[in-house]
């Protein structure tokens, strides 16, 4: 007789049982008010969550120092650059271990904590806990994502709705308001998300802008957290500045020439920006003519981005007037299924499409040749019948079409399209075979989305799960 399971232990005892406690305000700060980050940090590594009030409680007290600071703010050296997190919480911990202590260290994020990956509270209250702590080592940019029009679309407003409130979300947002929006990193160096603009001359000019908002599609505050370098910027492109950007939707593409320009004018060595998944976790663009630095570098810190990129990440330690590139690979984590779907509401499509499809079959007893057939008595039910069939069918095809959906956007992992638009399953294992490949597979979701396209996303999100079936 086969020995029955003990149901009072776990089945794979290797697999860490997620932490099953709540922890509020009192277990997270000390009595001066300090975070206690070390515990917070061992706590959101078991996939621990925390109460409303002590989540609020610290992205309030952040807003608050965040609100006094500059636009653009005076970050000596030494100091670690970190480019995009987008939610890595677990590759999070590397950088930290790549760059060094947080308690002895300095760091200067460069923006995108949040989307794509599906440990975006984590970050930002785990980052957020290490400012409140360490207030004179850790300097936080605004990244085009930290906003509400990319955060609707994307996954952070879901997964905040998910582990905690829409209360919660809000104070994400006001927070991400009160952001610094750029950095002079050791008097030489201009660090922000995404790049310069041309409405923005001077850096000094930046501190001129109300930060305090959700950014516009354009203008200043748009470019510097949505430009990219130009496609050719290595190349001579003549007189051209600055081309309108079609990937992004919005901003610009700046060119070598606009950059050494805006260098030259600031007197400064180089633009250090993130913004870009990069195959080697970072790049070194065309070289400044006037003193041979590279004119512009782009850092990645999300190592195989979205579980489908398989990239390296980097950081960048600068010490001692010395760069210094450190570059490494992902991590393990929790696997979660697209849109935080638990394994049942996963399988209700599919069991759906199954039983319709049976119930199809229970309902064929005649064929369309017969039901045609004229006869009193049966005409009523017939047409009963064939009306029954046809809602059947139509229902069949709609789980059959959110089966298919969903066995894409497994398969596309963080690059699915929000809205549920796919190509073939053939073109996406193609994709995934390359670094350009997954990119190009990507590109859509690079784009500023239109407001059309929000609500295309939370259409296509209440279909995943039933909520709405065509």
């Amino acid at each position: 007789m086969a020995k029955r399971p003990d149901l009072s232990e776990r089945q794979i005892s290797w697999v860490p049982a997620p932490a099953s406690r709540i922890l509020d305000e009192e277990d997270i700060f000390d009595e001066n008010g300090i975070p206690l980050v070390n515990v917070l940090c061992q706590h959101f590594k078991r996939e621990g969550r925390l109460t409303d009030r002590a989540a609020i409680r610290i992205l309030d007290d952040v807003a608050d120092v965040m609100r006094k600071e500059p636009n653009v703010l005076q970050v000596p050296a030494p100091v670690v650059i970190v480019g995009d997190i987008h939610g890595q919480f677990y590759d999070l911990m590397k950088v930290f271990s790549v760059g060094g202590d947080p308690a002895t260290t300095k760091y200067l994020f460069l923006g995108d904590y949040v989307d794509r990956g599906y440990f975006s509270l984590e970050c930002v209250l785990y980052i957020w806990s290490l400012k409140l702590k360490y207030p004179g080592n850790f300097w936080l940019l605004r990244g085009n994502h930290e906003c509400r029009h990319l955060t609707e679309f994307f996954t952070f407003q879901t997964e905040v709705g998910y582990k905690n409130s829409l209360s919660v979300y809000d104070a994400c947002m006001n927070s991400f308001d009160c952001l610094p929006i750029a950095a002079i990193m050791n008097k030489q160096f201009f660090c922000v998300h995404g790049g310069i603009s041309p409405e923005v001359s001077k850096v000094e000019d930046i501190n001129s802008l109300d930060r305090f908002n959700e950014p516009d599609e354009s203008g200043a505050l748009c470019d510097l957290l949505w430009a990219d370098p130009h496609d050719r910027f290595d190349e001579d492109l003549g007189d051209t500045a600055f081309q309108h950007n079609e990937t992004r939707g919005c901003s610009y593409y700046y060119t070598h020439k606009a950059v050494c320009s805006f260098l030259e004018r600031n007197e400064l060595l180089s633009v250090i920006r993130a913004h870009e998944a990069q195959d080697a976790g970072y790049r070194m663009y065309k070289p400044n003519p006037s003193t041979g630095f590279p004119s512009v570098i782009t850092l990645f810190s999300a190592p195989n981005y979205l579980d489908v990129y398989g990239n390296k990440a980097a950081v960048m330690i600068y010490a001692n007037n010395s760069m210094n590139i450190k570059k490494f690979s992902a991590s393990e984590h929790p696997y979660w299924l697209p849109n935080f779907m638990d394994v049942f509401t996963w399988s209700l499509p599919f069991i759906g499409e199954k039983t319709t499809e049976m119930l199809e079959h229970l309902m064929n007893v005649c064929s369309a040749e017969e039901l045609a057939q004229t006869n009193t008595e049966v005409d009523e039910l017939a047409d009963k019948m064939k009306k029954a069939m046809s809602r059947v069918k139509t229902r069949r095809q709609s789980y059959s079409e959110v089966n298919e959906l969903n066995r894409k956007a497994l398969s596309m992992a963080g690059a699915a399209s929000p809205t549920g638009e796919a190509p073939s399953e053939e073109v996406i294992e193609t994709a995934k075979q390359t670094f350009e490949g997954v990119r190009s597979l990507d590109r859509a979701n690079e784009s500023r989305p239109r407001r059309d396209s929000v609500n295309k996303a939370r259409v296509f999100r209440r279909r995943q799960t039933l909520e709405q079936v065509e």
